[in-house]
This record gives structure tokens, C-alpha cells and sequence, in this order.
């Protein structure tokens, strides 16, 4: 439990963190910030609601309302599967591309400053413990 404890401590204080950042400097939630950076890993292919779905801690629904708001945005585009025609493919823009490139120096400062921080230092060794 005591693992758990500080693996969540510090993943909330990391999602704080990168909410704030992402909400005031370009408008984002974290959920719609993983989303364009799960596609920007998959940018040759692309991926369905489905598979966005599966990587994404979200219903289904959430996800199709997600990657709306990202297209309203010109941040992603749906295109229909050329295997199948009944299934959307969800690719990111050159403009989604360029905002994602954007957001990376601030985002890694802040995870390097919630990691280093002197309270998630001692999580940390915490953590090294009781592993």
C-alpha cells in the first residue's frame, strides 16, 4: 500500500502540474495532451477511436468527444480506413504536429521539476525501499 501511496503522490502532483501548464498555455487538458502525443507516436498510421480508446483511460465516447474538439482545433483529422470503410482512422494535422513540438521543452521541465523537487526525492527514495 505504502508503494501505491507514493506512486499516486507523485503522479498527482505530475498531472497537476501539467494540467496547469497545458490548460494556460495552449488550451489543453492532459487527456487531449496524451492523446496527440500517442499520435504523434503513431503518425505514419494513424489510429482508431478504438485503439486511442485502449491506450487512453477513457470511455469510448469520451475519446470520439476528445478528438472532436481536437478537430474542431485543426489539431487532428479523421479519415476513413482504406481496409475498412465503416472505421475512421485519427491522424495528427502538420499543425497538431508543430503544437505537439511546441509543448515539449515545457513540458519536460516540469516533469524534470516535479522529479527532482526535494518532496518526490524523498518519494522517490521511498520507493527504492520498499522495491
Amino acid at each position: 500500500m505504502k508503494t501505491w501511496a507514493v506512486i499516486n503522490s507523485l503522479s498527482a502532483k505530475m498531472n497537476n502540474r501539467l494540467e496547469e501548464y497545458l490548460k494556460t498555455q495552449y488550451n489543453l487538458s492532459v487527456s487531449e495532451f496524451t492523446v496527440i502525443s500517442i499520435l504523434d507516436a503513431n503518425q505514419h498510421t494513424g489510429l482508431t477511436i478504438q485503439q486511442l480508446e485502449s491506450r487512453v483511460n477513457l470511455s469510448q465516447s469520451a475519446i470520439s468527444r476528445l478528438i472532436s474538439r481536437l478537430e474542431t482545433c485543426h489539431t487532428v483529422k479523421r479519415q476513413l480506413s482504406e481496409k475498412d470503410r465503416r472505421c475512421a482512422i485519427v491522424k495528427l494535422t502538420s499543425e497538431g504536429k508543430c503544437a505537439y513540438k511546441e509543448t515539449l521543452p515545457g513540458i519536460s521541465e516540469i516533469i524534470t521539476d516535479v522529479l527532482t523537487s526535494d518532496e518526490s526525492k524523498v518519494e522517490t527514495r521511498i520507493l527504492s525501499i520498499l522495491s
